[in-house]
């Protein structure tokens, strides 16, 4: 059996040199240089806790530089170095981008390895056991590309059960379904684009996305419970949509016709650029969040423009600016790139994110916190039975489904 010396272990328990280790202390160096350690850090991929154990992680590896060069300093590590403890990634859940977990002697030293080890392999009575946490009585599936097309006369199409090709003609613009579940409109043979503004709208309910490509060659994706009304042909000096819900926007380049986006009170200006537009009606507010290219945001008599990495929040008649990191923007468009995002959220949130993607209730009981300690994003094809199980791995709300709906409560 390898040992390690004194010197090293009093830094990694943070003591002085002559300060003696305890019994407990002496044991955790027992366990970890026998090798038992490694053995007790490995990670099912079962194991309801996942995403705790990644979000301890996180945390963790923070401090890993700080404490590896204290280590180095002290002392040579009389054991092979171990660099690294495989962690199962659950198939249906991406937290952050790592699949691997450090060892523990590079992450925190020998103390950060026994937090961990303890933390994963807690006594069992603190944890709920899986069985006892009624989840779903029944399975519900994630949501679809689904969508309902309302056409100037008001015939309304179901493009969930309308086959790929031509489906409509309006005064020289042909709609066609593509068999990748978008629509395109665009100009029939060589027809000019009409001169009558013809109004389509687009809807898509809970449980449903959307993508439609305009006469402008703009592309605005539609998130669950959204709707989108626009001409099918831009004929005037600018182009104006309007949402309701949720959309990304893909603005065509075309400076002598600037892009409008009508949301709920607030006006969204571009010429061409990526941008995020969440207008819920439950929200009481609009966020714009901008990916690149430029944007201007009009409320009331006020009128602010936005960088990338920017996001707009309008709010009766005030318009806030906040800067967003790399990480930030990637959970304000976590739905565009399928998935259910954690970070950052409340328990509202997550579910209304859940309501709008499975199309079901909700319900919040009271004394529920309003946060939880859950982190990273779920795959939006996950079956919402997962997703739950998912969710209860945080230690202080317990999500149910009860008949249709899903509940929020304080974990006891």
């Amino acid at each position: 059996m390898n040992a390690i010396s004194g010197n090293i272990t009093q830094v990694a328990f943070g003591k002085s040199d002559d300060a003696p280790l305890t019994r407990d202390e002496q044991e955790i160096c027992e366990e970890w240089t026998s090798g038992k350690a490694s053995d007790y850090m490995k990670v099912d991929a079962e194991d309801p806790r996942m995403l705790e154990f990644a979000g301890l992680y996180d945390k963790l590896e923070n401090k890993k530089e700080e404490v590896w060069e204290s280590i180095e300093a002290t002392h040579a590590i009389t054991q092979a170095p171990f660099r690294e403890i495989p962690i199962a990634q659950a198939p249906t859940a991406r937290i952050g981008k790592r699949n691997r977990m450090l060892a523990a002697a590079i992450i925190t030293g020998i103390a950060g390895v026994f937090a961990l080890y303890h933390f994963i392999n807690n006594d069992q009575k603190n944890v709920p056991a899986p069985n006892n946490v009624p989840v779903v009585n029944n399975t519900i599936e994630p949501g679809r590309e689904r969508a309902v097309l309302t056409l100037a006369d008001n015939r309304q199409i179901d493009l969930d059960n309308t086959p790929d090709g031509v489906i409509a003609v309006q005064d020289q613009m042909q709609i066609s379904k593509k068999e990748n579940n978008q629509i395109v409109y665009s100009t029939s043979g060589n027809q000019k684009t009409g001169t009558r503004a013809l109004n389509n709208q687009l809807t898509t309910p809970y449980g449903g996305e959307y993508k439609v490509t305009l006469a402008d060659g703009s592309t605005v994706w539609l998130n669950a419970g959204s709707s989108l009304n626009y001409p099918t042909a831009f004929t005037g000096n600018d182009r104006t949509v309007e949402i309701n819900g949720e959309g990304f926007f893909e603005v065509a380049e075309d400076k002598t016709k600037p892009f409008r986006v009508l949301a709920n009170g607030t006006e969204v200006q571009v010429t061409g650029t990526r941008f995020n537009v969440k207008a819920y009606d439950t929200d009481k507010l609009v966020t714009t969040t901008l990916v690149n290219g430029g944007v201007s945001v009009k409320r009331g008599n006020q009128l602010k423009r936005i960088k990338p990495n920017q996001q707009a929040i309008t709010s009766g008649d005030s318009i806030r600016i906040r800067n967003k990191t790399k990480d930030e923007m990637s959970q304000a468009l976590a739905w565009k790139n399928g998935k259910i995002n954690l970070d950052g959220e409340s328990v509202q949130s997550i579910l209304d994110q859940i309501k709008r993607w499975y199309n079901v209730k909700i319900r919040i009981e009271s004394g529920t916190p309003e946060t939880t300690t859950l982190t990273g994003t779920i795959e939006r094809n996950t079956p919402l039975e997962t997703v739950l199980e998912l969710l209860n791995t945080n230690i202080s709300v317990q999500f149910t489904l009860q008949d249709h709906t899903v509940v929020a409560k304080e974990k006891k």
